[in-house]
């Protein structure tokens, strides 16, 4: 995803690019060209109007909202710590606009190209017979509702909030908290995965990552390289599904 694993992306020293035609613009923080795979800071103007077309793609979306609100249907607003999961195949984007403009981290597992659909069936999101997906259409969550927990996969002390989870593949999305005084234990993940910190700071083999900051690594590794935490951590995480043997 990015070109040295566990190296510090900081979307603060990048520069924003223009996304579409109709005024969103990105930081893209990692990056596949070969498949199209792209994690990004997507920034959404205050009085922001879409296309105005339903459509649908054929790739995944995955948003977490940083600040603002946004809607897509003219109904529901995603506000600041909602998450969503929008697989492929769901129709969406029937009134896409941002009063106050929005900020939000997006993920998608190809590129996100919009088929038209003139004539919704139906007035807010809704899938396709061509719909498929083990993580399944998850509308809206706010994650400050989301209770902590502890996990088994992670270090003892880390407590994780899960948002999504796709149960053929195992691949996962977790809210995580490091508590202060935290060193590290030995740990590692079973599967290639993202993370961007939300807020506090993490010391880590190669850097010291702060809030924006954003990395990456192989299975095999530790989430940020993890080596202390003095402060304590918050970050949300993004798990590829584990290699099968």
């Amino acid at each position: 995803m990015i070109a040295e694993p566990l190296s510090r992306i900081r979307p603060g020293e990048m520069e924003w690019e223009p996304l579409g035609t109709h005024g969103l613009r990105r930081k893209k923080l990692g990056h596949d060209p070969a498949s199209g795979y792209v994690t990004a800071l997507v920034e959404i103007p205050k009085g922001w109007h879409g296309g105005g077309v339903a459509h649908f793609h054929d790739a995944f979306e995955e948003v977490y909202m940083l600040s603002g609100s946004v809607t897509v249907g003219g109904t529901h607003y995603w506000h600041g710590g909602d998450y969503f999961f929008r697989p492929a195949q769901i129709v969406h984007g029937h009134d896409e606009r941002a009063e106050e403009g929005a900020l939000a981290l997006i993920r998608s597992d190809g590129q996100l190209v919009l088929n038209l659909i003139h004539e919704p069936a139906e007035p807010d999101e809704y899938p396709l017979p061509a719909y498929d997906d083990g993580r399944g259409h998850l509308y809206a969550l706010n994650v400050a509702q989301v209770d902590w927990i502890a996990d088994p996969e992670f270090p003892e002390s880390w407590r994780i909030k899960p948002l999504s989870a796709d149960a053929r593949t195992g691949a996962r999305t977790v809210m995580v908290q490091v508590p202060a005084g935290w060193c590290a234990s030995g740990t590692s993940r079973p599967a290639a995965w993202e993370a961007c910190v939300l807020q506090g700071s993490i010391a880590g083999e190669k850097a010291v990552f702060e809030a924006g900051d954003y990395t990456a690594g192989p299975a095999g590794t530790e989430v940020f390289g993890g080596l202390e935490s003095e402060a304590g951590c918050e970050f949300i995480l993004w798990l590829f599904a584990p290699d099968k043997p």
